[in-house]
């Protein structure tokens, strides 16, 4: 990387640390899990490639569907739990 690159380098991260800065607590927490799900899938894949040729329209959609099916049953359990009190 030449100076050039460095420098406009150096310059996004602290635009971005700034932005960060700025963020409530709550939007800030959901941006560390946000960065903790994308460090783990690097870890457990690579880095993110966008033109890998996967479809990740349909794979957000399985993902979705998914999410709800979890979501649903964590739900039901808690009207279980509230239910036997």
């Amino acid at each position: 990387m030449n100076a050039s690159a460095e420098l406009a380098s150096a310059a996004a991260v602290v635009a971005l640390a700034e932005r960060i800065e700025q963020l409530p607590a709550d939007e800030r927490a959901i941006l560390e899990a946000l960065l903790d799900r994308l460090e783990q899938g690097r870890a457990d894949y690579g880095p993110w490639q966008v033109d890998d040729g996967r479809n990740n329209v349909a794979e957000a959609f399985d993902e979705i569907l998914d999410a709800m099916h979890y979501a649903a049953a964590g739900l039901v359990r808690l009207r279980r739990k509230a239910g036997a009190q």
